[in-house]
């Protein structure tokens, strides 16, 4: 896949979400919409919501090297 289609992926993925949440607040209406199953969209909210959730932590160094820089 191109970056192109790639990008074309990602904001349809967000239509769809964006349309179940705003515009119908009904998923099985909105996949019907898009002609995508549920699984599919469920399996899409679920990637999006992980990589958002951590996005907003971090990343933590676990292994603590470089943890006290400096130091």
């Amino acid at each position: 896949m191109t970056e192109a289609q790639i990008d074309r992926e990602v904001k349809r993925r967000l239509a769809v979400f964006n349309h179940a949440e705003e515009v119908t607040g009904n998923v099985a209406m909105t996949c019907r919409y898009y002609g995508i199953t549920r699984q599919s969209f469920y399996t899409w909210k679920r990637r999006y919501e992980e990589l958002v959730e951590e996005g907003v932590r971090g990343r933590v160094n676990v292994s603590g090297v470089g943890a006290h820089l400096g130091t």
